[in-house]
């Protein structure tokens, strides 16, 4: 469909669906897996010079559904998404393969782009260039890698929380490469959206909203930390997070966002781009689903966008970012209360509804439900609990 092209950083993208940095680019045979899958670009893995982190072995991955039971067989829905190792690759052992997929890439009109996670500024200059020799159309700098104390230098997340050092390296990069660079946030900063101004300020871009935090699980049976200790931790429940962010800093810059984080399916797609993201990245989903989830996330993008009369889906970019009225004009936002059908109240013996109404809006008197209008305040708290449909909100003047 010709309305899901994406011109973005004067790079083609065939559709606006990227699979993230992750083991999916650990091998040629997944990299063209995925490519034949129909998404728009692919992040390599990262290339690091942190020894540490260039050893296959040191990966684990825990995956659980949202009450951190150990997911078994199909994958739920919502899930977590717990890695330690922060397995990567050095250069050395990349390029044979990076020439292999650079020519896949090719072949099925999927944008490659290259991911770096180094120390020392001078290996992240060395790794740039490298990238561009090779063919590489775009960079991604791993500025929020969470496995970050994992070499002498700064890693990942803790250059992501430095404002110098990101700024040196920023500039450092993209005064020796002339192809598009973008740097990829880590979420565990006390000002998002400050910190991509300040990106911006140092000539970036672009931004990727956001990498994963650095969290910790505990085994309910031994007590001992899951796969050794903290370590990345992601999933399905990070969507509204990501969503907030990318809003803030479209809101807040005129950055090009590339989102990613919590996005999971076509729907999340849409939504990412309603607001602010000009790509999103999907990763832990294509992950632990594979190629074929790819390409039916693509193809359900693409029946989205016709079912919703969208010609063009750069246009879907910044549509719901747009309309947030932000806490200092709250009052500015329609009044509403609630609405019962006191008809089907009078069934309901148990009310919950009474006890969770904290403005006291509600009471019962001789078993029925009455409902005070000058105390409501339109929170919607008692819809929450109400099991028979019964409650309504609506606006008014």
């Amino acid at each position: 469909m010709r309305g899901c092209e994406m011109p973005v950083l004067g790079l083609r993208f065939k559709n606006p669906i990227a699979a993230a940095s992750t083991d999916i680019a650990r091998s040629v045979e997944q990299f063209e897996a995925f490519a034949k899958s129909g998404v728009g670009a692919i992040i390599t893995k990262s290339v690091t010079d942190a020894p540490a982190l260039q050893n296959d072995n040191i990966s684990r991955i825990h995956v659980t559904d949202l009450e951190q039971n150990p997911v078994r067989g199909s994958v739920p829905e919502q899930y977590t998404l717990f890695s330690r190792g922060g397995s990567m690759v050095s250069m050395e052992a990349f390029e044979p393969k990076a020439v292999e997929m650079l020519k896949i890439a090719e072949k099925y009109q999927t944008i490659a782009i290259g991911s770096i996670a180094a120390g020392r500024t001078e290996n992240w200059v060395r790794f740039a260039k490298r990238f561009e020799e090779l063919g590489f159309p775009a960079l991604e700098l791993n500025f929020g890698n969470p496995h970050g104390e994992a070499s002498a230098d700064k890693l990942g997340f803790l250059i992501g929380q430095s404002p110098e050092l990101s700024a040196e390296i920023v500039k450092a990069v993209q005064g020796a490469v002339k192809i598009p660079v973008i740097v990829k946030m880590t979420p565990q900063l006390s000002d998002i959206t400050g910190t991509a101004k300040h990106l911006e300020a140092c000539g970036a871009k672009a931004v990727t909203v956001m990498h994963r935090f650095q969290g910790l699980m505990v085994d309910p049976e031994t007590d001992a930390p899951v796969l050794g200790g903290w370590a990345a931790i992601g999933g399905t429940w990070m969507k509204p997070l990501a969503l907030a962010n990318i809003a803030r800093i479209y809101r807040g810059t005129k950055l090009t966002i590339f989102g990613g984080n919590g996005a999971n399916t076509a729907q999340d797609v849409y939504e990412y781009m309603c607001c602010g993201a000009s790509l999103v990245e999907i990763g832990s989903a294509f992950m632990l689903r594979g190629p074929e989830y790819a390409r039916q996330v693509v193809d359900t993008f693409v029946a989205l966008l016709e079912k919703k009369g969208v010609e063009r889906c750069g246009g879907l970019v910044g549509k719901t970012a747009k309309q947030i009225v932000p806490y200092k004009n709250l009052s500015a936002l329609p009044k509403r209360k609630a609405a019962y059908d006191l008809q089907t109240c009078a069934g309901c013996p148990d009310k919950p509804c009474v006890d969770t109404c904290y403005f006291r809006a509600l009471r019962v008197e001789n078993g029925a439900l009455v409902h005070d209008e000058t105390k409501c305040s339109g929170c919607s708290l008692c819809q929450t609990r109400c099991g028979k449909n019964a409650i309504t909100m609506q606006i008014f003047e």
